[in-house]
């Protein structure tokens, strides 16, 4: 009987340990997330200006010195700094995910050892 009790334990507690891990993963990604999709709205929010500012110059006549303008050159700027960011966020999702793989594939091949499954 002391036996089944240590076994219903050990999985208890193997239980507990996976769903902390997993929390603390969807908690980190979950925040990337959220800054991902701050960047996205930034980047549609200087699209919208780009667009605006397009829109006056063509408006106005200049629609030649479009290229020229600083409004639409520190939009352009915005996307790209903001697109990086972008790539750096997804890198990030991947390793934490990569990183929760690998830590289980270790866990499993340690039990496996222990248990001599």
């Amino acid at each position: 009987m002391d036996n089944v009790w240590e076994k219903v334990k050990k999985s208890f507690r193997e239980g507990a340990t996976l769903s902390m891990e997993k929390i603390e993963e969807f908690t980190k990604i979950g925040k990337l997330k959220v800054e991902e999709m701050a960047a996205k709205r930034k980047i549609e929010r200087n699209f919208i200006d780009m667009g605006e500012r397009t829109f006056d110059l063509i408006e106005e006549g200049k629609k030649d010195t479009i290229g020229d303008d600083l409004t639409i050159k520190k939009a352009v700027e915005n996307i790209n700094v903001l697109r990086d960011e972008l790539v750096s966020i997804e890198k990030k999702i991947k390793e934490i995910q990569e990183e929760n793989k690998k830590n289980k594939e270790e866990q499993t091949e340690s039990e496996s050892e222990t248990t001599g499954y």
